[in-house]
């Protein structure tokens, strides 16, 4: 039950990050989020992050190509994804 808390207050705060960032967040219940930005390609996203040591998924269908499926892990992979994320939105 506590590695469940951790979850969830985890997911919330990268939620509230990535939103700060301009991404949209599909609601979530689970241990991952999926997350678009409004003026970024998810597939470029996703390959930025990668060049960084950051991984997301990516999967390119219709329907979930501008999204990034990001799993909610420690405190400190937030803090580094979150760090690259601001790096390349701003770059």
């Amino acid at each position: 039950q506590a590695r469940c808390a951790q979850v969830i207050a985890g997911r919330e705060a990268m939620t509230r990050d990535l939103v700060a960032l301009g991404f949209t967040v599909l609601p979530s219940r689970a241990n991952f989020v999926f997350a678009r930005h409004p003026a970024r390609d998810g597939a470029a996203l996703a390959a930025a992050l990668r060049e960084r040591a950051v991984l997301v998924r990516h999967f390119n269908k219709a329907r979930t190509a501008p999204y990034l499926r990001i799993t909610v892990g420690t405190e400190d992979d937030t803090r580094r994804l979150i760090a690259a994320l601001a790096e390349i939105l701003g770059g």
